[in-house]
């Protein structure tokens, strides 16, 4: 499965503090035309914000120091969901950390282990929805 002619280049932040899996997941993501930047922590994601423009962020929840709910609030007092669409990655059976960030702005959460066919699928519609996607286009 390739991205859509819509999403090519979109560019990502994909934000885990497992190296591995944020390792594996950006191949992953590259090798489907997405331009992926990765992050090992909230503060490097937020930095990561700071510096660039993304068009979705793929966040983990759970991250020590800064976890991804705090960066969430942080991204909405700045952008819209539709100027900055996020996704949560959570554990299985993490319900309340669901409805908070989905309380707290999330545009839509993803499962742990993620499966990669739900995971795109959950980025296609999320830029589908994404004025930010339109600041890619030259």
């Amino acid at each position: 499965m390739t991205a859509s002619a819509q999403s090519k280049g979109a560019s990502l932040l994909v934000v885990d503090d497992n190296e591995d899996n944020l390792d594996m997941l950006s191949r992953r993501l590259r090798r489907r035309g997405y331009e992926v930047e990765a992050a090992r922590s909230g503060i490097e994601a937020l930095d990561a914000i700071d510096a660039r423009r993304f068009d979705v962020i793929l966040l983990d929840v759970m991250m020590p120091g800064v976890n991804g709910l705090e960066v969430l609030q942080k991204v909405r007092q700045r952008f819209s969901k539709t100027q900055l669409p996020v996704l949560m990655a959570t554990a299985r059976g993490d319900s309340e950390d669901v409805v908070e960030a989905l309380q707290l702005g999330a545009n839509d959460y993803v499962v742990k282990p993620l499966d990669l066919a739900e995971l795109v699928a959950a980025l296609e519609v999320a830029l589908g929805h994404s004025t930010g996607a339109e600041r890619s286009i030259p």
